[in-house]
């Protein structure tokens, strides 16, 4: 059973400012983008092919409006993120329907329904990622930003809501 649950947005709010001021055109020190790749949320996805300075390197081109060439993972970092630039325009309700998450409600419903192994505190941490859908850490389900689509108004990844991501992560 699970005791308490927390959402963790850090990465996508600081991802949200650097997406903004791309699309206006606005210009980032390379010290954000570092900071940027250096944040908690964002040392949790990193592996021996993508890591910190994958991202630094992808934000930065980006940023700068400049070609970009790395290994599979940074390149699809790279291009989800000009994805983001892309449709700008949907971003603003993407970000609003993880802050509408009602995790308290999913956890609830999740403990009466299945059987959850026990855990204390269960931290579900958005990140945009160029990896799977979700990852386990710990006490740590990480969610991938750009899988996720509003569909009706649902949030969903996979043709499946968040709730069923979740139940996923913690079933498997």
């Amino acid at each position: 059973m699970i005791q308490h649950g927390s959402l963790n947005l850090n990465a996508i709010e600081a991802m949200q400012f650097l997406w903004t001021s791309i699309s206006s055109k606005d210009k980032l020190t390379e010290k954000f983008i570092i900071d940027i790749a250096n944040t908690e949320p964002f040392q949790w996805i990193y592996n021996d092919e993508f890591t910190s300075e994958s991202v630094r390197r992808s934000l930065s081109a980006l940023s700068n409006r400049e070609p970009f060439t790395g290994n599979k993972a940074e390149n699809r970092f790279y291009s989800r993120n000009l994805m983001i630039l892309e449709y700008m325009d949907t971003l603003h309700d993407k970000i609003n329907a993880f802050k509408g998450v009602r995790l308290k409600d999913i956890i609830e419903h999740l403990n009466r329904t299945w059987n959850i192994k026990d855990m204390d505190h269960l931290e579900v941490v958005v990140v945009p990622t160029p990896f799977d859908t979700f990852q386990c850490h710990e006490n740590k389900i990480i969610l991938n930003f750009f899988k996720f689509h509003l569909v009706d108004g649902i949030l969903k990844a996979d043709d499946m809501p968040i709730e069923e991501i979740l139940k996923t992560a913690l079933t498997s």
